[in-house]
């Protein structure tokens, strides 16, 4: 075996042994077509275009590329939920956001997006509205069957987020919470939505779900958010409260409640087999339980703020609980690993 051989059998390892298994040789053979007239002389070594090709070609195999085994079909399925309900997540709070906005320059007579044009607070005011609207057209065009077209506006949607914040456009808290919280869902829509993956596949009113979902909820919002709710309501209550209304203790109580139905469901459901969302939302609550970790304090001083540290630790604990229980469900419910083919032993030279 030459240098080079060797040098791209060991990158084809980022390969699935299944995969490999079949379809090894084929491809080393391939390579070195490629690279003929090196020899090891040369210190000859895989083009970083090759590597590349390689590693995203071994990422669209485990997650669900064509002739991929059932193991990986059922990770693909389940990273790809993982996108959708995440970024559907986002575009609901963004519409609540939005109105928000709206209704605040509406209240007050005020342009939406406060300061001279052209400011540094104009722009920042303008990236955030941008967006918000950004995010929802995100999950609209992903569900309308467009991922590629969602991925570039998820793209533009982070520039608006981190533009501003490189500024100082957003605290710092914030930052770290909406940061963690895009994380995963982005993550999983690049890379569930490959070229081999089949198509999204929803109702034409999915996409609707970010402003069903929203109104509602800005509505409830602004509610409970209201001075005269905090003063009429007693601190005890609003102590319990409070910790729900931020944005990781929404994401916190909308994990919880997708995790209930999911769990209350499965054993009822005709596919209660099916892995898909269970793990979809297994990988979803890393990003939530770092979002919480992020708001967790240790300098309460008053009963008030001790109640509060108190709820974000048992958010923090109920939402560790139900992601390990989703895990172990979903484990349970994988297809069996690819069986590598026996490769059946070369016969001794000489």
């Amino acid at each position: 075996m030459s240098l080079l051989e060797d040098r791209y059998r060991r990158v084809l390892r980022l390969l699935p042994a299944s995969y490999r298994a079949e379809r090894e040789e084929e491809m080393v053979c391939a390579f070195l077509e490629g690279a003929a007239g090196l020899t090891d002389a040369n210190d000859p070594r895989p083009r970083w275009s090759e590597v590349a090709s390689v590693a995203a070609l071994s990422l669209r195999v485990r997650l669900g590329g064509a002739g991929a085994a059932p193991r990986f079909l059922a990770w693909g399925r389940a990273v790809r939920l993982a996108a959708v309900l995440g970024l559907l997540f986002h575009a609901t709070m963004s519409c609540a956001w939005f109105l928000e906005a709206v209704r605040g320059s509406l209240s007050t007579g005020r342009p939406a997006v406060p300061g001279e044009v052209w400011s540094e607070q104009w722009l920042s005011g303008t990236a955030q509205i941008l967006g918000y609207l950004l995010w929802i057209a995100v999950f609209g065009t992903l569900v309308r069957g467009h991922p590629r077209t969602a991925k570039i506006l998820a793209l533009l949607a982070l520039v608006s987020f981190y533009g501003p914040l490189a500024q100082g456009g957003h605290g710092t808290g914030n930052a770290v919470v909406y940061g963690l919280l895009f994380a995963v869902p982005v993550l999983a829509l690049v890379t569930g939505f490959h070229r081999d993956a089949p198509p999204p596949r929803h109702p034409r009113w999915t996409a609707a779900l970010p402003v069903l979902a929203g109104v509602p909820l800005h509505v409830l919002l602004s509610v409970l958010g209201s001075p005269g709710m905090s003063r009429t309501v007693d601190w005890h209550l609003w102590s319990w409260l409070w910790p729900w209304l931020s944005t990781s203790g929404t994401a916190c109580l909308a994990f919880l409640v997708a995790s209930a139905i999911c769990l209350g469901r499965r054993p009822r459901a005709p596919g209660g087999r099916d892995p898909a969302l269970p793990l979809a939302l297994a990988v979803l609550s890393v990003s939530v339980v770092l979002a919480r970790v992020a708001f967790l304090t240790v300098d309460a001083v008053d009963p008030a703020t001790r109640v509060m540290a108190a709820v974000n630790i048992g958010q923090l604990v109920a939402v560790l609980l139900c992601g390990l229980t989703l895990t172990r469900v979903a484990v349970r419910a994988l297809p069996a690993p690819p069986r590598v083919p026996d490769v059946p032993p070369s016969s001794p030279s000489g």
